[in-house]
């Protein structure tokens, strides 16, 4: 959950500024939304729940299409079930217009949680952008105050604070180490392929491991790794000892094992060799090294940066059951808190391989 400047009218006449929400939006999703239908829910004024976004998919008369009206149902149920208590709804649109159909599905779909708190127009989350206001906070029936985290009368429009300034960006860029990407096909960007190794000479080997249950080849495969990640990732690998570490991730319970390392001190580390292992490698060791990558983010609350990864390793290897079902995950919004059994099962596992792993140091986010 994220902590966001309080929004909540002490029942003067003066307007709430959204701008420090909007803002935020970029940081908080690790991109500038392009043609996009942002939702962000919270737990209360200024706890905020989590961070959606929906392609703004839309018929020719402004309504939204089937594809974005069902994936909004869809999310107002999973919010509801975390038990939410408002939902603020951005578009991002360089047409501008006044989209009510979108906010009305939105309203529709979030009744449960106390309907739409405010909706946003804004044509790029760029500094200076012009905003405007198309959903006013209101009260239902039977409620003293608008959802929120609005409870009461926001301005119209204004113009958009610098993105890079705001808090959500500021922490991402200094405890992080992430700057905010211009655009959502950037983060896929970030996995392309590269070499395969720093050898002259490289002879790159696809290994053909099967499964094979906990034992000492398991144990060895998994300190292998972690000593590499203990290293760090930014030094020269040869062709070998990227060899040796795709046997290794053919393992699953190496793999499984490594997954403990997201919610550990050596969690950064760990990012830095997935990250490179997923863009050199091929097939079944490449498609672990990215799911590694693609937990490692889902644990963090970065979904998007985590979808990208998942995606790249089920296009390494369509048939990679843990990436399919960290896919599954993301699509239905589950919690990264509810893969707690999964991280208890590494840990345990890492213990009984007397594989030397860190203690646990982070807790998943949401």
């Amino acid at each position: 959950m994220t902590s966001l400047p309080h929004f909540l009218s002490d029942g003067s006449a003066l307007q709430v500024d959204p701008d420090p929400l909007l803002s935020a939006v970029p940081g908080l999703l690790g991109f500038r939304p392009e043609r996009s239908l942002v939702l962000l829910a919270f737990a209360d004024s200024r706890t905020l729940m989590v961070t959606l976004r929906l392609d703004l998919e839309l018929l020719p008369d402004g309504k939204p299409a089937p594809v974005l009206r069902d994936s909004i149902a869809n999310l107002g149920t999973i919010v509801a079930g975390y038990g939410a208590v408002g939902v603020v709804a951005v578009v991002v649109d360089a047409r501008a217009d006044d989209y009510p159909a979108v906010f009305r599905a939105v309203e529709r779909s979030f009744t449960a949680v106390g309907g739409l708190s405010a909706g946003f127009v804004i044509g790029e989350m760029a500094t200076g952008a012009r905003w405007f206001t198309s959903w006013e906070p209101r009260c239902r029936a039977g409620r003293s105050r608008p959802p929120a985290p609005f409870a009461g009368e926001v301005a119209p429009h204004g113009r958009l604070s610098d993105p890079l300034m705001s808090p959500v960006a500021l922490q991402r860029a200094v405890f992080g180490g992430r700057r905010i990407l211009e655009r959502r096909d950037d983060l896929a960007a970030v996995l392309e392929p590269r070499a395969h190794c720093d050898s002259t000479t490289c002879r790159p080997v696809l290994p053909m491991v099967a499964p094979a249950p906990p034992g000492a080849a398991d144990a060895a495969g998994a300190r292998l790794v972690l000593r590499q990640v203990r290293r760090g990732a930014d030094g020269d690998l040869s062709c070998a000892e990227v060899n040796a570490l795709a046997e290794a991730l053919c393992s699953v319970h190496t793999r499984d094992v490594l997954l403990a390392l997201s919610l550990t001190d050596l969690r950064d580390r760990a990012e830095q060799l997935w990250m490179r292992l997923a863009r050199s490698l091929i097939g079944r060791p490449g498609a672990a090294a990215a799911t590694l990558l693609g937990h490692l983010y889902y644990m963090s609350g970065e979904g998007a940066f985590a979808s990208v990864a998942v995606e790249r390793a089920l296009d390494l290897d369509p048939e990679y059951h843990l990436a399919q079902l960290v896919h599954t995950a993301l699509l239905h919004g589950m919690r990264p808190t509810g893969l707690g059994e999964v991280l208890e099962y590494s840990f345990s596992l890492g213990e009984d391989l007397g594989v030397g792993l860190p203690p646990q140091t982070r807790t998943p986010a949401g």
